[in-house]
């Protein structure tokens, strides 16, 4: 399976401060032996908070705009697929960027929301005729990483269908011949996608929403030139709200009611990590939740790691969401949730599922972290050693190497991607030996200087 590089490090502008470590939530993909961190795309999940982390701009997103480009350029048949975190990026400008998509020689765009529409279907269908004990939405790829490497004995309960940008992929290939050999743009707020990509076989430009931005900021290109071009598929109803934390539970709520009340809604990655270590134990004792839905970032995709939206506030991005959903509502005529026209929505949705179509299976990748060894106790107290921990004050866990705990930067010492100077501890226990010695060197030398001097004071009175 190709590893797919998520960002690159600028060796000039790294300063190996740690901090990527810090929010790191895969911390052994960091190389910290040397004097920039490296970074092993075997173990990382593309997250992406060491780039939001870096004040130094040393790690650079990477993507697939300049490809695209050149694909478009050269006459290449492309259609897009645009992620509905477009409504929160490009606030009431999200069908004039159609336009631009258009005016780039784009035969055709797609909009995921109705992908997310079928991804609630197979979810349905899942729950309803399989009965699991257990669901875990998988519409982010950087979760999916995460079960696949260091949680693998989650992955039979990885929801068993695409992701919604997969759905409507699929949903272009199987429905719409005219594109069936059409290279795909996706349009997306996250870096990660492209290994959801490498591995479903589906999917060929990554184009992330900042680097559009971002384009259209250097080209001095204003979206509201270009007419607004509606999307080539049936618009979605509820569905348009995926990009955003709770999205799907309130689209699945259209067909089970009670499912939020089954649900655990969680984002974030200091918390759905750790909430995803500690599952395997709930499940053992029968207290876990039927569905998770769950998204590696605060924001929601609106605030993904292919945007500029990290310090926006969820207020302000999901204002322009919860509008589109009401403009949704409107067309579909289902504001009052009225049965009829929800029926007719729902043979739109049915029109476009295959039982099988949609089918998602997942892979062991465990075996990518083998080379990382946990030492035992007596190397474990080894390392501690040579890190002057010699008593259990010694243990600080105090953080300032970027790991959560002394024994997980010795771990990483242990398995040469970290180094004892990168302790405080450490430092402060040479910089307190240093000081000593050095004092007691000038005491030695006051000593000296006072028996020369005195010397000399004797000679000088026998002169």
């Amino acid at each position: 399976m190709t590893e797919t590089t998520f960002f690159t490090v600028d060796e000039e502008k790294c300063v190996n401060c740690h901090q990527c470590i810090a929010v790191c939530s895969a911390k052994y993909s960091n190389n910290g032996i040397n004097d920039m961190i490296e970074v092993d795309s075997n173990l990382c999940i593309g997250c992406g908070e060491c780039i939001k982390a870096c004040s130094h701009n040393a790690r650079i997103p990477v993507d697939d705009f300049k490809i695209a480009m050149n694909a478009l350029e050269n006459k290449e048949k492309v259609i897009a697929i645009v992620a509905p975190a477009v409504a929160s990026n490009f606030p009431n400008r999200y069908l004039n960027l159609n336009g631009w998509l258009k005016s780039l020689g784009i035969d055709a765009i797609f909009d995921v929301s109705f992908g997310a529409e079928l991804t609630v279907k197979s979810y349905v269908e899942h729950i309803q005729t399989n009965k699991p004990k257990l669901v875990i939405a998988q519409p982010c790829p950087a979760i999916v990483r995460y079960i696949q490497i260091y949680r693998p004995e989650l992955i039979p309960y990885l929801a068993p269908a695409d992701s919604p940008m997969v759905h409507s992929m699929k949903m272009v290939k199987d429905f719409y011949p005219e594109f069936k050999n059409h290279k795909m743009l996706v349009v997306s707020p996250c870096l990660a996608k492209k290994a959801e990509f490498e591995e479903t076989g589906i999917g060929n430009y990554n184009v992330t929403i900042t680097k559009i931005q971002n384009y259209l900021s250097d080209e001095k290109i204003d979206l509201s030139a270009f007419p607004e071009v509606e999307f080539d598929n049936d618009p979605a109803e509820r569905a348009v709200l995926f990009s955003t934390p709770g999205g799907l539970l309130e689209t699945a709520e259209r067909k089970i009611p009670s499912i939020r009340y089954l649900s655990r809604k969680i984002e974030g990655p200091q918390t759905t990590y750790k909430y995803l270590d500690h599952l395997p134990e709930q499940l053992k004792k029968g207290m876990s939740p039927l569905l998770i839905d769950c998204l590696n970032c605060e924001l929601g995709c609106n605030g993904g790691t292919g945007t500029a939206n990290h310090e926006k506030s969820p207020d302000e991005l999901e204002y322009y969401i919860h509008q589109r959903r009401t403009e949704a509502q409107e067309i579909h005529k289902t504001e009052e949730n009225n049965i009829s026209y929800l029926s007719k929505f729902e043979n739109t949705v049915n029109k476009y599922w295959k039982k099988d179509l949609y089918n998602r299976s997942y892979k062991d990748l465990s075996s990518n972290t083998n080379e990382i060894k946990i030492p035992n106790e007596k190397q474990l107290q080894e390392i501690y050693f040579i890190m002057d921990k010699h008593e259990d004050s010694d243990i600080k866990n105090c953080s300032s190497c970027g790991y959560d705990s002394c024994e997980l930067m010795a771990t990483a010492i242990f398995n040469n991607l970290n180094k004892i100077e990168n302790c405080h501890h450490y430092l402060h226990e040479e910089l307190s030996s240093r000081t000593e010695e050095i004092n007691n060197q000038k005491q030695e030398i006051i000593k000296d200087t006072e028996a020369v001097l005195h010397l000399i004071q004797k000679i000088r009175e026998m002169v």
